[in-house]
């Protein structure tokens, strides 16, 4: 009998792999479409992702430290990596920007397929459930991340669905399998995007909270024992599968900058009323103007059928539904009423998120399945039909128009970056207008002190400010921020500090007026200077004796030097992080900061070389507790298949 309902779904299922496929073709035909945009996707994450796979291939570890950028930051502290997630595994097999494109496929399907079971659970048709998972696969919510080349976040949305029809089959019927695949797809989200992994678990709790008193007269307390149990169990596996990056990124969250964030800084997009209504209905009088995180219009079809389906529920569902699509909305909006301000004060950890309206996903779900209900009081299947076909060619039109909406990285001055690689030396590169583009960086093989990351550490952007000779005291995700180059007097570097972090060269988008800055040559619209002041990247303080760099690894530095009568002082001109340890022969030596973000090390007497090492505690903590509960599992698992048989 199941497997006859599996056989009947198949066409359903078929026709959804097909349309992700075609959606999904051109970019699978031609990569660069998605990687070469000027997005996060171009700028952010292929480099990323090119650097830990030519890392791995390299030196054949996992990298956990990245030293190509922001004077090194850590990968397993920052949540923009998702450095442990299984799906990062085709970056290692393909180029990243195939990659990209199968990577985007299989969470489109991942999302497709997840919300037409989840449609079934709620006794939906076969062709409603196809609605459904259309409406959600194909959201606009979902295609705008797209085009902004949000890739891991665009994944974490796809396990929104799998997530909710999990906990669904936990409250009707527990089973272990279902256990297992709440509690991976949850600690997925939490490795791909934690903003996201939060709003769900708000979601989860306030679904939970609804089913348990919906059916408190036919819940026993043993049977709500057993839903608290498995409750319990299925947070605490997420927990432990997801320790090795949650673990880290909780550690270091104290020490960034998002940690500093101010009610201000986090709700966003500012909104008027105008704004938010063209956002939520009219986007095509301001289609240009409003980016992804500002688009909230789900489409026509949607929209229509959603208020269809609401007004069909009964009355029960219909006053749970409103109130919580109205607090939404109202959350979303961010400063313009106090429900936010409220939750900013009242939730744990929400000011460690910046965007509003990224709780949408939530939105869209909601009413894919509404939409999906209103259409099941349609009797003619060519009707229910066309209407998905309508909704296919808005919607997918949007998710072009925004794709190709978005310029390309500039790909021009390659002279310059193959001038710069003929410089064997180690050193680091500096732009006063964030004029490289990263993914040449990255062909080149060029480090640069500046860089893009929404997670930073904090004495690393106080000390870039001093060395850039700007004064930024409000969140950034692009160093140096583009609010203090885009002016009339943009600020003039100091070739000292540059000089500490071992930036041999300064590129600028305008002349630089500084004795410790030599003209070098000019590429196009930028000139390029050499610093006068330049410091190697590892030195003895107030001493010229030479050191060597003999290995430069990811997560291993081996550094040789003369030994002497007399302790010194060893300066590593990368970013002081916990986690990084200093030992010879096996004897331990304490790290600490110079100068508030250097790395440094009192070298003994007697001692020609140090190893150093990134091994933070959390990680190592988490590593712990990722592996015993997989293994938990696996045995967990292998008994209760065996008792059975």
């Amino acid at each position: 009998m199941v497997k006859s309902k599996k056989i009947e779904e198949l066409p359903q299922i078929v026709l959804l792999g097909v349309i992700c496929l075609l959606f999904l073709l051109p970019f699978l035909a031609h990569p660069t479409f998605l990687s070469l945009k000027d997005n996060d996707l171009g700028r952010t994450y292929i480099p990323l992702y090119t650097s830990v796979r030519n890392s791995f291939l390299s030196y054949k570890s996992i990298p956990l430290w990245r030293s190509d950028q922001m004077m090194g930051e850590s990968l397993v502290s920052n949540p923009l990596s998702s450095i442990f997630y299984p799906g990062n595994i085709l970056f290692l097999i393909f180029s990243a920007s195939f990659a990209a494109a199968v990577y985007y496929l299989l969470h489109f399907l991942l999302a497709a397929f997840a919300t037409f079971y989840l449609a079934r659970s709620f006794g939906f048709q076969k062709l409603q459930s196809f609605a459904a998972a259309l409406f959600y696969a194909f959201s606009t919510k979902m295609l705008l991340h797209v085009s902004a080349g949000h890739i891991t976040m665009v994944a974490a949305f796809s396990y929104f669905p799998l997530i909710f029809l999990s906990i669904r089959q936990l409250l009707n019927k527990p089973s272990l399998k279902w256990l297992v695949v709440g509690s991976f797809s949850l600690a997925s989200a939490l490795i791909l995007y934690a903003t996201i992994f939060y709003y769900i678990a708000i979601f989860s709790f306030v679904y939970i909270t609804y089913f348990l008193i919906s059916q408190r007269k036919r819940t026993t307390s043993k049977k709500l024992t057993n839903h608290i149990k498995i409750l319990i169990a299925l947070g605490l596996l997420t927990l432990g599968l997801s320790a090795i990056e949650f673990i880290p990124q909780i550690l270091f969250g104290p020490q960034s900058t998002r940690s500093a964030l101010s009610y201000q800084d986090v709700a966003l997009p500012l909104f008027n009323f105008k704004r938010y209504l063209t956002s939520l209905l009219f986007p095509y009088l301001d289609f240009r103007n409003l980016d992804h995180e500002s688009f909230l219009y789900l489409g026509f079809i949607p929209i229509v059928l959603s208020v269809w389906g609401f007004l069909s529920l009964p009355t029960r569902k219909k006053i749970v539904v409103s109130l919580i699509g109205f607090l939404t909305i109202l959350f979303t909006l961010g400063q313009s009423t106090p429900v936010f301000k409220i939750a900013y004060y009242i939730l744990p950890l929400l000011k460690y998120s910046r965007i509003t309206t990224r709780i949408w996903f939530a939105i869209a779900l909601v009413a894919a399945l509404l939409s999906a209900y209103a259409l099941g009081k349609i009797k003619n299947q060519k009707i229910v039909y066309l209407i998905l076909a309508l909704f296919l060619i808005e919607n997918i039109s949007i998710g072009y128009a925004k794709i190709f909406q978005i310029s390309d990285l500039k790909n021009n001055n390659i002279s310059m970056y193959q001038y710069l690689a003929a410089d064997n030396d180690v050193f680091r590169i500096y732009c006063t207008t964030y004029c490289f583009n990263p993914q040449l960086l990255q062909k080149y093989h060029l480090q640069i002190l500046n860089g893009e990351s929404p997670i930073q550490d904090k004495n690393f952007v106080t000390f870039l400010a001093q060395a850039g000779g700007y004064s930024w005291d409000k969140f950034a995700v692009i160093f140096p921020p583009y609010q203090i180059w885009q002016v009339s007097n943009p600020p003039m570097p100091r070739a000292d500090l540059l000089g500490l972090a071992n930036v041999k060269y300064i590129a600028s988008t305008y002349p630089l007026n500084n004795n410790g800055f030599q003209p070098q040559n000019k590429f196009d619209d930028i000139f390029l200077y050499k610093n006068m002041f330049y410091k190697s990247r590892a030195y003895f303080e107030n001493l010229d004796a030479p050191v060597n760099l003999i290995k430069y690894e990811p997560n291993r530095i081996i550094l040789t030097f003369k030994s002497a009568d007399t302790p010194r002082k060893l300066v590593f001109s990368e970013d002081y992080a916990p986690g990084w340890i200093a030992t010879h022969n096996f004897q331990d030596y304490k790290m600490e900061p110079y100068q508030g973000t250097f790395r440094s090390i009192t070298v003994p007497p007697g001692i020609s070389s140090i190893e150093q090492e990134y091994t933070p505690q959390g990680f190592m903590v988490g590593k712990i507790a990722t592996v015993a509960t997989i293994v938990f599992l696996v045995i967990f698992f292998w008994y209760t298949r065996k008792k059975l048989a």
